[in-house]
Order: C-alpha cells, then structure tokens, then sequence
C-alpha cells in the first residue's frame, strides 16, 4: 500500500496491490474502489461484486469489507465523507 494524497495527516487517496485474499476491516469513511489491473471480488455488507480493469465500487462506512482475488488485483482507493467523495 502506498499513500497518494493525505489530508489533515489521513489518507484520501491510496495506491494497494493484493496477490491474496484481503482480511474483513472497516472504515468511518466512504471508500471508493477502482480496479487498474487484475480480477476478483469486492464483498460489502451483503453484496460480493465482481471486478475488473476499469471497475468501480463504493462502499458505506462502517460497512465490513474485504477483497477476493482471481488474479493480482491492483486499486486505487480514494475517502470521503459522502457518496461522492
């Protein structure tokens, strides 16, 4: 993981690679999700989304989440206070 942009000391924005499985976590903020490379999973709350290059996802605070990999999965990740950033 390595930190692209950072507000008041927080991250907003995050560079992450996975080559396995990620492990359940959770945030206070939106996290908002874009695949690069790779394939797998993104599980939220009751939801398991399929990804790719190119896919997008948004998940709630507070929301459990982990991600699922086919293959190496490489994301950007940005935070927020809302649904759109």
């Amino acid at each position: 993981m390595r930190t692209l942009a950072e507000q008041q000391g927080e991250p907003i924005a995050e560079w992450l690679e996975f080559e396995r499985n990620g492990r359940a976590h959770r945030h206070d903020r939106w996290e908002h999700v874009r695949v690069l490379n790779g394939e797998g999973w993104i599980v939220f709350g009751a939801n398991r989304q399929r990804v790719g290059p190119g896919s997008a996802c948004s998940i709630p605070p507070n929301t459990d989440h982990w991600m699922e990999t086919e293959s190496r999965l490489e994301l950007v990740l940005l935070y927020g206070d809302s649904v759109s950033g």
